[in-house]
């Protein structure tokens, strides 16, 4: 019996952009009967809602229309995943375009092994679909997480791997796991939500997994700008609440303690401090709901963090450092004066 699939789309002023998200949604192989679209509009001021209405009419498959307040896409994939339980449900940003047999792949490796929660696929740039994007995404010892082998050439991406977490710009998943673990901390109005539920998961006995066939294109920008005071703030502030959440004490101890200093550092050294401080503050004043988080996630733990972190990188510090700027500089992106962080219109400084 084929899977009842709910693609989940969050978006955000990208109406130009949705028809061909949702255009190769509907194109996968995949029978139009088991497969539904469901967007959620974070108060798109564009013209977003007719473009769904159209879209609505002419698609095969079953298109549904959710409008709400701009609360981020953490909030929006939980609603995903609660809607799609039963099934399998798909995170696919609206920048995201996905070729024909992304669906099959993902669901023919959640179907082969039961203890899978996620899975997803090579993440190419669309201006080079020989370059990637990410296959799987890496997490050092000190919390910071960065997609794996990006830049480097979309061949490499040729073998099924098990990973620590998934971006969701395109990922498959086993709702019932995820929202056990707590779905998505939907503190964390933007950054490192994805390894911070991917730990979660690992605790509890589930795993992560990248496929090579599930191949998803992303329309990102070439041109690269300084990273915002804003986006640093929620970077900053959600590192130290995962470890806080998900580590057992021993290694929690020392995480702790390097990333103190390690924030310290860095806020002296690198700018925005004001947001690297204002981070550190949120943690100690939030510290009693991430303690009951903490309590939630603990009790779902099957596994030590011995093994459950075994994927963990051995460096400390991604192979390419942001040094700022809101993305990386790999092949076919520039750094470009002027060019402006498009993240800032949808966070705010302290959720």
């Amino acid at each position: 019996m084929t899977t009842q699939v709910l693609f989940v789309v969050p978006t955000f002023n990208r109406a130009r952009d949705l028809p061909r998200t949702l255009g190769a949604i509907a194109a996968q192989d995949w029978p139009d009967g088991q497969t539904e679209i469901l967007v959620v509009d974070n108060s798109s001021s564009d013209d977003t809602p007719q473009v769904i209405a159209d879209l609505a009419r002419t698609l095969p498959c079953k298109v549904t229309y959710h409008r709400k307040a701009p609360e981020g896409p953490t909030v929006v994939r939980n609603i995903g995943l609660r809607r799609g339980i039963g099934g399998y449900v798909a995170l696919v940003d609206s920048d995201v375009e996905l070729t024909p047999g992304w669906t099959a792949a993902t669901v023919g490796a959640l179907d082969a092994d039961p203890a899978i929660a996620q899975v997803s696929g090579p993440l190419v740039f669309a201006h080079d679909r020989g370059t990637l994007n990410s296959y799987g995404g890496a997490l050092g010892p000190l919390g910071l997480a960065w997609d794996r082998l990006e830049g480097a050439p979309a061949s490499d991406a040729d073998t099924p791997e098990d990973v620590l977490w998934l971006n969701t710009a395109a990922v498959l998943f086993r709702p019932e796991p995820a929202l056990a673990v707590g779905g998505f901390d939907e503190a964390f109005f933007y950054g490192y939500e994805e390894p911070d539920l991917g730990v979660r998961l690992a605790i509890a006995g589930w795993r992560s997994r990248v496929v090579p066939a599930a191949v998803a294109v992303h329309h990102t920008g070439t041109e690269i700008g300084a990273s915002a005071p804003e986006i640093v703030f929620h970077y900053t502030k959600n590192r130290f609440r995962m470890g806080l959440k998900s580590l057992a004490p021993a290694r929690l101890a020392v995480f702790l303690a390097a990333n103190v200093l390690y924030g310290l550092a860095d806020a002296m050294i690198n700018p925005p401090r004001g947001a690297r401080l204002r981070a550190m503050g949120w943690n100690l004043r939030h510290l009693p709901q991430t303690l009951a988080l903490r309590r939630q996630a603990q009790a779902q733990r099957r596994v030590r963090d011995k093994a459950a972190l075994s994927l963990l990188a051995s460096r400390a510090f991604p192979p390419r450092r942001l040094a700022g700027l809101r993305r990386r500089p790999v092949h076919g992106n520039v750094v470009a004066a002027g060019a402006t962080d498009d993240r800032v219109t949808t966070v705010r400084m302290d959720a």
